[in-house]
């Protein structure tokens, strides 16, 4: 299967193999074998042949002069063999020679024309031409879903240097591929689709080569291979923070691979690149980080759908940048605050009762959070806390001991309270604690040198009442750790009130719309929702008929939409409000897609 290359031409025309490179590779140093043995029987007319009908184009010079021109790792290699070189040592081509030349070596001239005949004449190739139009990444797989997997980074290497002379290749190759190769190994292709979504459009895995090749031209390949190698640089440096120099930014980017959210890498690509020409000072980079890790933290506490992170920080730098008037770190607050950053209100109520333990990497964004409570507190002796492991107070096997210490609602308590933050802890002491009952466990846990433990000192029993008090004090402790950084005044939530305030925008995915009124938000977002999910939205009426229907009879301030619903605009703050959210529920979106941003007013404006 072959792509025509986009360097070409009539008189040699050129094609990159998309499948099948590996057999015509073996193909070829069996006849490369063959021709050697036939100049070492004294037909040289037959290795003649061999040589420049199917190995070389007689007439042409430099790569060129190939028929098969393989990638840089095995080129020099395979010219060796083709050129009747000795093998390079240690090299899998120089295995397949061996093992041919092992083959013909008692042949006489007349077998090897024989075996030469049929490879000639009896084998056949069969040729798959892809048009440009075609995507060779799912071609490859549909065809070879039970092969070698091809990669979206080979598509890309053999495209972007099918687009440079030849006599630059090998320059280009170990200047600029070979470090991303060597630096970044089987993350290249990730790199490579982070890489393209910085620019603020999401790409599916399966089209990177695609996207890439739409946007590279050809008298930019070799821009382009700058480019990849400048900010595959900083790629580096986010898949393994300690070569980062900068102390502090190493930390940050530490913390921020322990949270495991890659979604962010397109947005801290441009961030990287911004540090790199000094438009960004270290301190705001580490300031970038920390807006980052609290977004992130606050919304995976709040539980808050991850899927909608591929659809944020693709755009995220320009939305940033649009807003950015001299401070890109409040800037990014800004931005941040409309794309489903929960509020204080929402975070206090939900941190206690939400399960920090158990499967989809649970475990480790619950140890993160323990850790950071820890180191939360003023010590003058630092505790190492990566051997560390999270121990729950109250067991997750209930023994007779435990029961009757919780008492008749045992086994409720132990459904509710198990993996909630209350209940856990760190401790050294995890296999030697397992299912103790409260009172060794306290003595145990007294002893330990961790701030989070010395609370235990003072609590006797551990029963419903005191896991909520713990939960509560270390919730307490988390917004501190993690501060609100939106605008106060602007923060809307389910616990907050609208009453009294002016509405001044509201972001319906991702896209922010100026508003006035109360009204002005109930027409807005019904017009977006209607716009988005049209099928969905015909279920409106059903689930809501006091606020909108198929016609304006009997609602006392109708209003009609584009899509010829009408809905019911006589309605205070609080019920527009509630309703919004309520609509956006209803047609099963995330809660983050609608946000309303509000000014303060001592007026109620409907």
């Amino acid at each position: 299967v072959v792509i025509p290359a986009a360097k070409s031409s009539p008189s040699l025309p050129k094609f990159v193999v998309i499948d099948g490179q590996q057999r015509l590779a073996t193909l070829l140093v069996l006849l490369a074998v063959l021709r050697d043995r036939a100049r070492q029987t004294g037909d040289g007319h037959l290795a003649d042949e061999i040589e420049q009908t199917l190995l070389v184009n007689k007439f042409k010079q430099g790569d060129e002069h190939h028929k098969l021109l393989l990638s840089q790792d095995d080129r020099v290699a395979f010219q060796h063999i083709l050129q009747a070189k000795t093998p390079l040592p240690d090299h899998r081509l120089c295995q397949c020679h061996a093992f041919f030349d092992k083959k013909l070596d008692a042949r006489d001239a007349p077998a090897l024309s024989a075996l030469f005949g049929a490879v000639a004449d009896r084998l056949s190739v069969v040729t798959i031409i892809l048009a440009a139009h075609d995507n060779p990444y799912l071609v490859f797989e549909s065809l070879n879903f039970k092969g070698h997997k091809l990669t979206e980074a080979d598509l890309i290497r053999n495209y972007l240097f099918m687009c440079v002379p030849s006599d630059r290749q090998e320059a280009l190759y170990q200047h600029y591929w070979r470090p991303i190769q060597d630096a970044l190994g089987d993350r290249l292709t990730e790199f490579v689709r982070h890489y393209l979504m910085r620019s603020g459009a999401f790409v599916k895995q399966s089209e990177v080569y695609v996207t890439l090749k739409n946007r590279v031209a050809v008298a930019d390949a070799t821009t382009a291979l700058k480019e990849l190698a400048l900010f595959a640089g900083y790629y580096a440096k986010l898949l393994e923070p300690t070569q980062e120099p900068n102390r502090a930014i190493q930390a940050g980017l530490t913390r921020m691979n322990q949270l495991e959210v890659t979604t962010v890498y397109p947005f801290l690509l441009n961030v990287y690149r911004d540090y790199a020409q000094q438009t960004l000072t270290a301190a705001h980079f580490v300031d970038v980080l920390k807006v980052l890790e609290n977004y992130l933290i606050r919304r995976f506490i709040c539980g808050l759908a991850t899927n909608q992170l591929n659809k944020i920080f693709p755009g995220l730098y320009a939305h940033t940048q649009a807003q950015n008037t001299g401070h890109f770190v409040r800037a990014l607050q800004s931005t941040l605050q409309g794309k489903g950053y929960p509020t204080d209100a929402q975070f206090r109520a939900r941190l206690p009762a939400v399960k920090l333990y158990g499967k989809g990497g649970l475990e480790k964004k619950a140890k993160f959070l323990l850790e950071t409570l820890e180191r939360s507190h003023p010590s003058k002796e630092q505790v190492h806390l990566d051997y560390l492991t999270i121990e729950h107070v109250m067991p997750q096997t209930l023994t007779p001991e435990w029961k009757a210490h919780l008492g008749d609602d045992a086994q409720t308590t132990h459904d509710l309270y198990l993996h909630t933050l209350g209940n856990l802890t760190l401790t050294g002491y995890n296999s030697e604690l397992s299912n103790a009952s409260y009172a060794v466990k306290r003595q145990k846990l007294a002893c330990s040198h961790l701030a989070l433990n010395a609370y235990f000192q003072q609590v006797e029993q551990w029963r419903v009442p005191d896991i909520q008090q713990r939960a509560a004090v270390l919730t307490e402790q988390a917004l501190h750790c993690w501060p609100y950084f939106g605008d106060t005044a602007a923060a809307v939530s389910d616990g907050d009130t609208v009453t009294g305030t002016l509405p001044e925008s509201i972001t319906v995915f991702e896209d922010t719309v100026p508003v006035k009124t109360w009204r002005e938000v109930m027409s807005a977002t019904l017009e977006r929702l209607a716009q988005a999910e049209p099928v969905k939205f015909a279920q409106l009426p059903d689930c809501f008929p006091s606020y909108i229907a198929t016609s304006g009879q009997g609602f006392r301030s109708p209003k009609p939409l584009i899509n010829g619903y009408f809905i019911e605009t006589n309605l205070g703050a609080a019920s527009i409000h509630r309703f919004c959210q309520r609509a956006v529920e209803a047609l099963n979106l995330s809660p983050e897609a609608w946000a309303v941003k509000v000014k303060p007013t001592t007026k109620d404006a409907p």
